[in-house]
């Protein structure tokens, strides 16, 4: 078998599994979520992994936005695999915007902190 068989083989897969993960993601826009209790009806849901580099970039920004918006909550996938799972998150990071208690956007991968301000600039 020729490398170039292998790694086209292997390119494929990896293809496959991010459009299946942002497929899973985009199916949660419209839904419906409960709000945990005290938890605000509108809200940013980040979840991140302590292994993902972007993850670990990404983080300080969401604490530094958090002291200036209150309607962040950070969710660590491997300490709440159950929140983390009813939020069909495969990736890390991943934010998800709710408003009035819908998901409103599914955002996969790092972003700005001009794209998370355009995103709570909604929850307000």
């Amino acid at each position: 078998m020729s490398w170039s068989i292998i790694i086209g083989t292997i390119a494929g897969a990896l293809l496959l599994m991010t459009l299946l993960t942002y497929h899973s993601a985009r199916k949660l826009v419209g839904q419906q979520v409960e709000a945990e209790t005290g938890e605000p009806a509108s809200r940013l849901l980040y979840f991140y992994s302590d292994h993902c580099g972007p993850c670990k970039s990404m983080s300080p920004l969401i604490d530094e936005l958090s002291e200036h918006y209150p309607n962040i909550r950070k969710v660590n996938v491997s300490k709440e695999p159950k929140l983390a799972q009813a939020f069909s998150t495969r990736a890390t990071p991943t934010t998800i915007l709710v408003l009035n208690n819908v998901v409103s956007e599914v955002a996969l991968g790092a972003k700005s902190k001009r794209q998370l301000e355009k995103l709570l600039q909604r929850v307000v």
